[in-house]
């Protein structure tokens, strides 16, 4: 479970130096330092599901996501989200793994979003149209949808069969939102594909 610096210092309040409590509880293992004023008690809670403490608003895209839904074959050794934000790039790096967080625009950042449940614990993951979105929103840009095509299936290796069950709709939706070049030819490539029904 998630805790913060103000919930330790009242859990401990009854020490005579509760900072020292904290300091000791974090040596020996009970507490696990996430970032400033931020611990995890329990070690074997699955990394993803720390995300959005580390860094809000924020949810779970890019590589994570798009491994997740199968789009791309590579295994992830980073915890990749989408924040809101002036902060560009951030990364984290603790016991559990590595961080990562871009930001998207704001006008996209609360569409096409869905939630992953282990538990009692809900976070927030783009949905398979909004990952691709996103990943387009910040990969290199390119100048021809044949350009485009090639990021997609050749460089990044996004898997067609999953790529084409995605919801043309949505992705055609979401997509007009970013206003940046690898979308506006992503649209005029999705005009011209037929998806499966």
């Amino acid at each position: 479970m998630i805790q913060t610096i103000s919930m330790l210092k009242e859990k401990y309040a009854d020490y005579a130096n509760p900072l020292a409590k904290i300091k000791r509880e974090t040596d020996c293992g009970h507490l696990i330092r996430l970032t400033k004023g931020l611990y995890e008690t329990d070690p074997h809670t699955e990394p993803y599901l720390l995300a959005s403490s580390l860094l809000s608003p924020s949810y779970l895209s890019f590589d994570f996501a798009l491994s997740y839904y199968g789009l791309i074959p590579e295994r992830v050794f980073s915890i990749t989200s989408a924040s809101l934000g002036e902060r560009k790039h951030k990364t984290y790096v603790n016991s559990f793994g590595r961080f990562e967080f871009e930001d998207i625009p704001k006008k996209a950042f609360s569409e096409g979003l869905t939630y992953l449940q282990r538990g009692e614990i809900w976070v927030k993951i783009a949905t398979k149209e909004k990952a691709i979105c996103d990943s387009l929103y910040h990969w290199p840009v390119v100048h021809s949808v044949k350009a485009l095509k090639e990021l997609l299936f050749e460089d990044k290796r996004i898997d067609p069969d999953e790529f084409f069950s995605s919801d043309k709709k949505l992705l055609i939706r979401l997509a007009s939102l970013y206003h940046k070049t690898n979308l506006t030819l992503f649209l005029r490539y999705l005009e011209k594909e037929d998806f499966h029904e």
